[in-house]
């Protein structure tokens, strides 16, 4: 296999020019809740992290807000989002007026640690540019992590491990990135969890790696409200699926301990001090505007379908969607990696897999059904991804073999269509409006520098992802259980030693649960 170092350089450059194109794609609240984000991006930084008072913007969500200066979002911020607001994004005012103005955020009472990087652009540049910037910003972060869990993967000499992470950086997940909204980094924090976790419990036990596990950790438990829980069922997944004598064999490392358990320990004293002092986190909820009647039959028959296409690609606030054969080419996708480790494998992954899989549905389902009737609709298929991101990778890695040498290969490469209809489709729908047909160049709004330049950023972007899979194409495939791994400083780990005697340690589990 290729040196890690490199694959990482090459997979950064590809994520962040993916998530970038999107960055430089969309108007200002071009993609959920941007709004509510820079707003408290703004507030983070310049120190105002609880709310300067009441604000309301006559929407069911966001009844605190803070003052910052008119520019920061454009006039009219809402008239090209939403199923209603069919027109294309050149009907907001941008205005240069530094005027302090009270503006409302629902994300008001949000966790300060994502946003405390990603608004310094704005305290520059509080304008429409500085946004632009702020999701760079986030772009490098989710970059970074994504690029880390293709690194690790190639440290398991395992392709299809590196195809999964390709596979799960959807449209949806890319344009999360490169958008000012904690969800994208939390997934992207998510999938360098399973990846490099693990391999920690697969005897690849490096101070890098669990640096990298409890920099993930970290996130998850600190960037937003569901990321305590979902973290858990991550941790717990990988665990079960490693068993208990690899679980305890990692726990009995001086490194681990200290390393994973001091990441921990800080996440959970941000969470519980950000909690005491906050009061935590206000939906905005506002009585007698929620949803009645067969609110299971809503459910299933409405809300489901919603989950999974929002998973690959739905975007703005919802109104923008992509072809149902680009999102049912994804799955098909997702399942030419899952389906058939499934129908190999043990009781164990059969077993993961579904517990994972019922968990995301009952927690989307669990936030419809209490918020309904308050407020209205409320659960996202993205609020889950950070978990559900599990079912591809973890199958990836469990499963014998990596399949044909093409295989992979073929996987990445059969993203690239659907990643560039996607942003073409978003770009569409805010030059030309709602009902425009696909033509990203044409109608009276652009995004700066014109269509062309996300285009040809996500071109070089996903060239470069495709690059990643062709250099790692050429590696020799083993069983990830039998990679050798440094424990504290330097000691054989169980699993390195059956590697060099031929026999297998005690204390490992055969790779088809």
């Amino acid at each position: 296999m290729p040196h890690p170092r490199r694959v990482f350089l090459l997979a950064f450059a590809a994520f962040f020019l993916m998530s970038a194109s999107w960055a430089l794609a969309l108007p200002v609240n071009g993609t959920y809740d941007e709004k509510h984000h820079v707003v408290r991006a703004y507030a983070v930084v310049t120190g105002h992290w609880l709310p300067d008072g009441p604000a309301s913007d006559g929407t069911t969500f966001g009844s605190e807000g803070f003052d910052v200066p008119a520019s920061l979002l454009p006039g009219n911020v809402n008239c090209a989002v939403g199923e209603k607001n069919r027109g294309p994004a050149d009907c907001q005012t941008p205005t240069g007026s530094r005027e302090t103005v009270r503006v409302p955020s629902a994300a008001a009472r949000y966790s300060p640690v994502y946003y405390l990087p990603v608004g310094l652009p704005l305290l520059v540049s509080p304008d429409g540019t500085g946004v632009v910037l702020a999701r760079l910003v986030s772009a490098l972060v989710s970059a970074l992590l994504l690029a880390a869990a293709v690194a690790t993967a190639v440290r398991l000499r395992s392709r299809l491990l590196v195809a999964g992470v390709a596979l799960v950086a959807t449209p949806m997940a890319m344009n999360l990135n490169g958008s000012v909204n904690p969800n994208g980094i939390e997934i992207a924090a998510g999938v360098l969890l399973f990846v490099a976790l693990s391999a920690l419990l697969r005897g690849v036990v490096t101070r890098r790696l669990l640096v990298l596990t409890g920099i993930a950790a970290a996130l998850l438990l600190t960037v937003r409200q569901l990321g305590p829980v979902l973290l858990a069922v991550d941790v717990a997944a990988c665990a079960l699926l490693a068993g208990r004598g690899r679980v305890v064999e990692l726990w009995r490392s001086r490194s681990a301990r200290a390393i994973l358990g001091g990441f921990g320990l800080v996440g959970v004293v941000v969470v519980v001090a950000w909690m005491a002092g906050s009061g935590g986190a206000d939906t905005g909820a506002i009585p007698e505007r929620g949803i009645g009647g067969d609110l299971a039959g809503r459910i299933l028959s409405d809300r489901v379908p919603f989950y999974l296409r929002q998973v690959v690609g739905q975007f703005g606030y919802g109104e923008v969607t992509i072809s149902p054969a680009a999102i049912g080419l994804w799955y098909l996708l997702l399942a030419a990696v899952v389906v058939p480790a499934l129908v190999r494998s043990g009781w164990r992954l059969r077993l993961v897999v579904a517990g994972l899989l019922a968990f995301c549905a009952a927690l989307l389902v669990a936030l419809d059904w209490h918020f309904a009737p308050l407020s209205g609709w409320f659960a996202h298929g993205r609020y889950a991804l950070p978990t559900a991101v599990g079912v591809v990778l973890l199958t990836a890695l469990y499963r014998r073999g990596d399949g044909p040498r093409w295989l992979a290969l073929a996987l990445v490469v059969a993203t690239v269509p659907v990643h560039l209809y996607a942003l073409a489709r978003a770009i569409t729908r805010f030059s030309g409006g709602l009902d425009a047909s696909l033509n990203p160049f044409a109608g009276p709004w652009q995004p700066a520098g014109g269509a062309a330049v996300p285009l040809l950023v996500a071109v070089v972007g996903l060239s470069a992802l495709v690059g990643v899979s062709l250099v790692t194409e050429r590696g020799r495939i083993v069983d990830p259980g039998t990679v050798s791994g440094e424990l504290d400083n330097g000691s054989v780990t169980p699993v390195e030693r059956s590697a060099k005697t031929g026999t297998r340690a005690s204390t490992t589990e055969t790779t088809s649960h």
